[in-house]
């Protein structure tokens, strides 16, 4: 370095994402607004009961939402007047959801008390990336027990929960076979989640390096090789590999 010459000068971060944050909720700039609340569905002792909640109206900006929630920028008209409602969402989970198209990031408490809420609410309005987001952390709370595994695994099935399915089929491979066959009610199950039960039991005995082979990788590894490619990563296994091998197996760029 010459005499006198700094190694390194300061330079401040772009700063689109802190002046999207500065604009989150701001009325006057706002071009489409929502009502939220009002009736919700929740779940009691494996029953659906409605529930009243307060009312809120909520003001956002459409090209954030265009970018990070495609179905729920399509619920809504820019400049229209008229609130566009959103029945079967806590106001609560909602503003979680703006505060997430706006770049923010949820409270790791909040992600861990309300992951199914958010889960539901994500895969309702296309958030994909807060969807997986909150899938993790309720995989690494969710207390797995051969009496709720039926529960568990169907409820991941039902919103297409990649990583929880997996989760789910770990835990019943390394537990007591007897066990399993007694608990169970493996006619609750819908067959097909079968294969991936046999993937995992596969993958606890091999001996053998399984990075490369595709049918035996983790979920995680398959998301991330799909989003490498530029590819959707919300779906289940057999959907991420089809895609992958579609693209081209491996994950080398291309030239």
């Amino acid at each position: 370095n010459k005499p006198g010459h700094q190694s390194s000068s300061f330079v401040p971060e772009n700063p689109t994402l802190q002046n999207m944050l500065k604009d989150f909720g701001n009325e006057e700039t706002a071009d489409v607004k929502f009502e939220v609340g009002g009736t919700v569905e929740c779940a009691a002792k494996g029953r659906r009961k409605r529930a009243k909640t307060p009312t809120n109206t909520f003001h956002a900006h459409h090209f954030a939402l265009r970018w990070n929630a495609p179905a729920l920028a399509d619920m809504c008209k820019v400049g229209d007047d008229s609130p566009t409602t959103i029945a079967n969402v806590q106001p609560e989970i909602f503003k979680h959801l703006l505060y997430y198209c706006y770049g923010g990031k949820i409270d790791q408490d909040d992600l861990q008390s309300k992951a199914k809420e958010i889960i539901e609410a994500s895969d309702r309005f296309g958030i994909v990336n807060l969807k997986l987001e909150a899938e993790a952390c309720y995989v690494d709370t969710v207390e797995l027990t051969l009496d709720n595994i039926v529960e568990v695994v169907t409820y991941a099935d039902s919103k297409n929960l990649a990583l929880l399915k997996e989760h789910c089929m770990d835990f019943l491979s390394s537990a007591n076979k007897i066990e399993v066959t007694e608990k169970v009610p493996f006619d609750s199950i819908p067959s097909y989640l079968m294969k991936d039960l046999l993937v995992a039991q596969a993958r606890c005995e091999t001996k053998s390096n399984v990075s490369g082979d595709l049918g035996l990788m983790r979920v995680s590894e398959l998301r991330k090789l799909a989003h490498d490619k530029g590819l959707g990563v919300d779906g289940s296994r057999e959907m991420l590999i089809a895609s992958i091998k579609d693209n081209g197996e491996g994950g080398e760029s291309e030239s």
